[in-house]
């Protein structure tokens, strides 16, 4: 049992280095018992610890091992501390792109992926080069934002991915390579490596600004990327109800953990506006925004009204800011352009 439990674990991946147990020396021993015990170096926290039981579990119960057959013991070893936080940041950057930014939000539904695409198309219309890359492996929809519906054309050149391009964007999205609606069935280690390959094998080319929208929460693809290169900045969006500030506070405190400076915040859906007698109605409270900012000292980047039309361009695969002329959209537009005039101002500084 020891030796078949200690060939397994060769085969379980580390989700933040993506090398192997062994290769990484967690492993401290393995009990000779009936039912061993594995004795592991505490190298991350209890989702990380979590993430490893369960890949030797599946491993264990494919050779016909019982899942509950072994038991697993964490020594009391804490990850390394630096001056700068908890987890040093990585130096290595992508080829040709100065600044990268990451959209963040500790839940779903507050138009994380709509900010996203503004953002990445108002930056793009003051005259910067600018690449949007959808890291939702579960859930992507920029594809379908933009109008790029299930799997696309890419071309591949020397092992390295060429980016859809559409709007002025350079894009990358997990749907483009898959059928509309295939479900993603894929455990965490694969995850990270999907976002190395989004990172690394693509052809981005000569890029001011690659804006990575992220998945809602604080799990495996936030660590990845937290990982695997050096970020400038993240953006939290929020709605203004404190419900949805307790998860976007998660989100900052987990940037803050593996050091990536927090931006500022964006706080969608501030009010709606008719759009038949052009008043706004706060139907979601107000002031969260504010409140969050102050809390993960930062700044309100802007706040962006909810109004139809707007909505109506995104259902359409269309983008609301890009060159639109619809009055409609206006106070969308400005919110946008206030808010892109206030991140590349906060990163020149």
């Amino acid at each position: 049992m020891k030796e078949k439990l200690e060939s397994l674990l060769s085969r379980v991946q580390n989700p933040l280095t993506h090398k192997s147990i062994t290769d990484d020396k967690l492993l401290i021993g393995i009990s000779p018992d009936e039912k061993p015990v594995i004795e592991l170096k505490a190298g991350g926290d209890k989702k990380w610890q979590l993430a490893i039981e369960a890949q030797l579990r599946t491993l264990a119960s494919k050779e016909g091992i019982a899942p509950d057959g072994f038991k697993f013991k964490w020594s009391e070893a804490k990850p390394e501390v630096t001056k700068q936080g908890p987890v040093s940041r990585p130096q290595r950057s992508i080829p040709g792109v100065k600044k990268v930014i990451a959209i963040a939000s500790g839940k779903g539904g507050v138009g994380k992926s709509t900010v996203s695409v503004n953002l990445a198309s108002t930056l793009q219309q003051m005259g910067k080069k600018v690449g949007l890359m959808d890291a939702d492996i579960y859930g992507p929809s920029i594809g379908k934002m933009l109008g790029l519906y299930g799997r696309q054309q890419l071309d591949v050149r020397d092992d390295r991915i060429t980016p859809v391009e559409k709007f002025g964007l350079k894009l990358m999205s997990f749907s483009f390579l898959v059928d509309e609606g295939q479900p993603i069935v894929w455990r965490g280690p694969m995850l990270g490596k999907a976002v190395e390959q989004f990172l690394y094998d693509m052809n981005w080319g000569e890029l001011d600004y690659l804006i990575i929208d992220l998945p809602p929460g604080t799990g495996d693809t936030q660590l990845s990327l937290a990982q695997l290169v050096q970020t400038d900045g993240a953006i939290i969006v929020t709605t203004p109800q404190s419900v949805a500030l307790l998860d976007a506070g998660r989100a900052v405190a987990m940037f803050e953990q593996v050091n990536i400076p927090i931006l500022g915040v964006v706080e969608n859906m501030s009010e709606f506006i008719c759009s038949h007698c052009g008043k706004p109605n706060h139907i979601f409270s107000r002031g969260g925004g504010s409140r969050l900012a102050a809390s993960s000292e930062s700044v309100l980047l802007g706040q962006i009204p909810l109004v139809e039309d707007a909505m109506a361009a995104a259902e359409k695969g269309e983008i609301a800011v890009y060159k639109n002329k619809n009055k409609k959209i206006e106070p969308v537009v400005d919110a946008f352009t206030h808010i892109a005039q206030n991140v590349a101002s906060l990163l020149e500084r």
